[in-house]
């Protein structure tokens, strides 16, 4: 019994909550990790480093999603898509 509490307790800190995708045709999806796998495709988005095939699937639903729900009403996903689409182009006059 002392194991399934020691495993869960562990289990509860390595996985983060789901963060729930919606896009553009009505459908949602959600995706999870571990504590900061919103992060780690934050860093993946700027290209600062290689992301493993799971990792780059959830990087690809984030940038197609329209908005999203993420645990504590933060906004992580919006910052993905911000650096994954890149800087706007500029006119070059100002």
């Amino acid at each position: 019994m002392k194991y399934d509490k020691r495993l869960r307790a562990l289990e509860a800190m390595m996985f983060a909550d789901p963060v729930i995708l919606y896009f553009r045709d009505g459908t949602m999806r959600d995706i999870h990790g571990p504590r900061n796998f919103l992060l780690d495709l934050l860093v993946g988005a700027c290209g600062g480093a290689d992301l493993t095939p799971a990792q780059a699937e959830q990087l690809d639903l984030v940038c197609r999603s329209t908005h999203a729900e993420e645990p504590g009403g933060a906004r992580m996903t919006e910052l993905i898509r911000c650096f994954h689409h890149g800087p706007a182009q500029e006119s070059g006059n100002i």
